[in-house]
This record gives C-alpha cells, structure tokens and sequence, in this order.
C-alpha cells in the first residue's frame, strides 16, 4: 500500500509539482488515472464558459495539455502541447491569455490522421 504525503512532502521530493500546486489553488479539479487498477497519471481540468484547459501528467518525462473552446464559441482544440518538461507545458497552459483577449489561441486545430476503429 503506498503512503500517504503532504503537498509539503510531495513539492521537497518532486519540486516540478508546484505548478500543479499553483493550478489546483487556483480551482483545477484534479483525479487520478487507473489502469487495471493502478495508477496510471493523473488529468487535471479547469472548465470556463468559453473553454476547457486539460493536463493529463503520465510520468515526470511524460505530460500532455489541451485548450478547447466551447462549441458555442466555435468548438475544437485551439492549443495543445505535449513533451517531458512538466514545468514548462504546465506553465505555457496556465499563461494562456483567456479566449478573445490578445494573443489568445483562436485556430482550429485539425487533425491530419484519419482514425478508423
């Protein structure tokens, strides 16, 4: 069974985590993914009228994050990031400038892969 820690535990072992501190004091709902019924990462979320910010974080190498507007406000992601600095795309996501602000993220983005089941 693992051992519980505090967040004060947690930031001196793994420093990189204050930025998920930061987002979670500032309202993002977080939840743990399970696969088999292990962890697997956790997603965190912070869902606006406009938008939805997301953060699915698999390891310390490992984190991928996603702005998507409101099908009201045009629908569709329009920032996503993925890569091994949990810092850095935590960061760029929470700099975001909120929807119709300048410099806010606006384009579509489209997929170019066909999925097929």
């Amino acid at each position: 069974m693992n051992e519980v820690i505090t967040e004060q535990q947690a930031l001196h072992l793994y420093p990189e985590l204050r930025t998920l501190v930061a987002a979670r004091h500032a309202g993002w709902r977080f939840r743990e993914l399970r696969e088999d019924d292990e962890p697997v990462g956790i997603a965190g979320s912070l869902t606006r009228k406009q938008y939805s910010d997301t953060i699915f974080v698999y390891d310390r190498n490992h984190v991928i994050a996603a702005r998507v507007l409101d099908d009201s406000y045009g629908g569709g992601c329009v920032w996503s990031a993925e890569g091994t600095d949990l810092e850095e795309i935590v960061s760029d996501l929470l700099g975001l400038p909120e929807p119709g602000m300048p410099n806010a993220p606006h384009l579509v983005r489209r997929s170019t892969l066909l999925w097929t089941p």
